[in-house]
């Protein structure tokens, strides 16, 4: 007889009981989360999916539930998070549907939230969406929200470029400015070199201003000596003579 076969059973049977064990406590922790969800308190609905997460990392139902009550807290980025990871796991269309729509609805709240995120995260919620609606086509919501996120990122797209025209445009206004700035100063430094030569040289003049300046002092020289000579003439006086002509 073999004495290995009892002791594989037991270790069969004891593998048995303790995934029975957790999935139990899968169950519980589930349902007492999703009756915390339906009486709107969803941080405790959180932390019963949590257990239920810890209890089993394999089932699918606590990450898809944790993903619908972070979204109710306004947890969008990790909602979205937890709705991205389920697609690893294996669903029936119908849940992966709605995986990928709860998926488009997270990313678009964060694109909503945060325009700086709204670029990056918008495409992923149209290409969530368009997966939603490829596994089920007659969803009136998703096609919905997948027009919604279109428009978004256009006008997100049309206000970053609008964004950059207005920063080249300062951009290049304060070159030029500083392109006016710098000729002035050079200017400036030229009129003031020359400025300096000037004062250390001989102030030239031209051959015509010379001409008139001689001219000035010659006709200067004259009507000094015109009025020297009438001077010296009414300073004369007649002398009388003695003698009887």
């Amino acid at each position: 007889m073999d004495m290995k076969a009892p002791q594989l059973y037991m270790t069969f049977l004891i593998l048995l009981m303790g995934l029975a064990g957790q999935a139990q406590q899968e169950t519980r922790h589930i349902r007492q989360g999703n009756r915390y969800y339906d009486d709107a308190e969803y941080k405790k609905a959180e932390i019963e999916y949590i257990k239920s997460i810890e209890s089993n990392k394999t089932a699918p139902k606590g990450i898809y539930n944790l993903g619908d009550a972070l979204y109710m807290q306004n947890n969008y980025t990790q909602a979205s998070a937890a709705f991205d990871t389920l697609r690893t796991f294996k669903l029936d269309d119908e849940t992966r549907a709605k995986t990928y729509y709860n998926l488009g609805n997270s990313l678009l709240k964060v694109g909503i939230d945060s325009t700086q995120l709204a670029g990056q995260v918008l495409p992923q919620s149209i290409e969530a969406y368009k997966n939603s609606l490829r596994l089920n086509p007659g969803d009136a919501d998703a096609k919905y929200n997948l027009a919604y996120a279109q428009k978004l990122l256009q006008q997100n797209q049309q206000q970053q470029q609008q964004q950059q025209q207005n920063q080249q445009n300062k951009d290049q206004q304060k070159q030029d400015q500083q392109k006016q700035d710098q000729q002035k100063q050079d200017q400036a430094r030229q009129d003031q070199q020359k400025q300096q030569q000037q004062q250390g040289q001989p102030q030239q003049i031209s051959k015509e201003d010379a001409e008139r300046i001689l001219d000035a002092l010659k006709n200067d020289e004259k009507q000094t000596l015109e009025k020297l000579t009438e001077a010296k003439i009414k300073t004369m006086r007649v002398v009388k003579s003695d003698k009887d002509w």
